[in-house]
């Protein structure tokens, strides 16, 4: 070995001698060096495995990733009226044009990789089929209406079976009808068993943790009308009358809401949502903001955190405390974000005190231009008039809820559309077998807890 070499290696061995009498320092990465596991860290929390409640300002990933879709589209008799032959002197119906810009997002848009199209239609043995198309057949059988006599499928049969098919191919199930249940006629019964029969047919979503979206609409219908109930007539002839079809979206809540805030877009009025929870959305008491200045005596219970998810406050008789929740609900289906909604809806429960809800609001576009409040979708005031504990907790619930438009779209009568149109049979039972999948699931759709501690004067 030369000397010089010798006396480099002799070097290293004192340098590293002196720092390990130092207090060694191992490089974690390219631009930080921190402790040793062995020394005391004092003012670094450990690694979380799950995010601290409202910690992170960014809402959890949603309707970003691209997802597998199958099409399914009922060609029975009673569809064919939502689909009249093209002129050039007439409209598209709502329907078309809705499935017109559906079919060319799914074929063409940047959030479905692989998609596959079906007719649903009943055999000659009654039995549930699903005709794999081109994008051209379906589409031309949208525009140009359906051309064969084809009888539907039992509701249940054919949710049971499109469902059934996607699941094998994990892709997510997007199923349009107009769901009116036409049981077997040998078997009139199913008639009393619809919900139960509709959860039924769904078992696999309940069993492979999926969601289920639902979406209505009403259209002009033009031609031979099929009811539910057949008296005093099978059938009718209409002109244009508006009959509901719907647009069921069955899958993974995320790629689900990737269907429905990417693909579907510009939603209908008429939405609801089965199954879906958020573990966490971002939130945070305001405290500091000018938009949104608490009254009383309230500050954070930590001075320096970005995030404040704990208060200390004292309400007196004559000052009650009032404070600002900003959430961030930009995950959210589109409907649960209205402000209207989450103003019939929202709950505020209080431990060792009590506490109402105020005013809620959305972010108007000056306070998005606020840095410190632009991740936050909505506000949320709350007013605390007494203390009854030295520790408590605020929490912010958004429950489960049936829409109330189900049972206004529902009846127990539809042989007559033109003394009571844009109603579907039995819907609400419908409904209520999808419901039925999650009763099992007390979780809210999301909650937000603000933990206190009385201040002491």
């Amino acid at each position: 070995m030369h000397k010089n070499q010798v006396t480099a290696s002799a070097k290293v061995l004192l340098l590293c001698g002196a720092l390990a009498l130092a207090g060694c320092y191992e490089k974690k990465s390219g631009t930080s060096e921190t402790a040793p596991t062995s020394t005391p860290q004092t003012e670094t929390a450990p690694a979380r495995t799950t995010p601290a409640p409202g910690a992170s300002a960014t809402p959890p990933a949603t309707a970003n990733q691209k997802v597998d879709i199958d099409l399914y589209l009922e060609v029975s008799n009673g569809m064919k009226g939502f689909m009249p032959p093209p002129a050039a002197d007439k409209e598209p119906t709502v329907f078309q044009n809705r499935l017109n810009k559906l079919l060319s997002e799914v074929q063409d848009g940047i959030y479905v990789d692989a998609k596959r199209y079906y007719l649903a239609r009943e055999n000659s043995q009654g039995k549930p089929v699903l005709d794999s198309v081109t994008y051209n057949t379906l589409k031309n059988t949208i525009v140009s209406g359906i051309k064969a006599d084809v009888r539907g499928t039992p509701l249940p049969d054919m949710l049971r079976a499109a469902l059934e098919n996607s699941v094998e191919r994990r892709a997510v199930s997007v199923i349009v009808s107009d769901f009116i249940h036409g049981p077997d006629p040998n078997n009139p019964g199913q008639f009393l068993s619809l919900d139960s029969d509709i959860r039924s047919s769904l078992k696999q979503a309940e069993h492979q943790g999926l969601v289920v979206a639902v979406l209505a609409e009403a259209s002009p219908f033009f031609g031979t009308y099929h009811p539910a109930v057949k008296k005093p007539q099978v059938k009718r002839n209409l002109a244009g009358e508006q009959i509901p079809f719907y647009i069921w979206v069955i899958g993974k809540q995320e790629e689900v809401q990737t269907v429905t805030n990417k693909v579907l877009r510009n939603l209908p009025a008429q939405q609801a949502y089965f199954g879906f929870h958020y573990q966490q959305v971002p939130y945070s008491a305001l405290l500091k903001a000018d938009q949104f200045r608490p009254a009383g005596i309230v500050y954070c219970t930590s001075r320096t955190a970005e995030v404040c998810t704990s208060v200390n406050l004292m309400p007196e008789p004559d000052a009650p405390v009032e404070f600002t929740i900003g959430l961030n609900l930009s995950g959210l289906p589109a409907s649960m974000q209205e402000v209207a909604y989450l103003k019939q809806h929202l709950k505020l429960s209080a431990t060792g005190g009590r506490a109402s809800l105020g005013t809620i609001l959305a972010a108007s576009e000056d306070v998005k231009a606020i840095p410190a409040l632009a991740q936050y979708t909505h506000f949320v005031r709350v007013r605390v008039p007494q203390l009854t504990a030295n520790a408590g907790t605020f929490t912010l619930q958004l429950p489960q809820v049936v829409p109330a438009w189900i049972n206004q779209w529902s009846t127990g009568n539809d042989n007559n559309p033109v003394a009571a149109p844009g109603k579907t049979y039995q819907f609400n039972k419908i409904m209520e077998g999808v419901q039925a999948l999650y009763r099992d699931q007390n979780q809210p759709v999301f909650s937000a807890t603000i933990k206190f501690n009385k201040e002491t004067k």
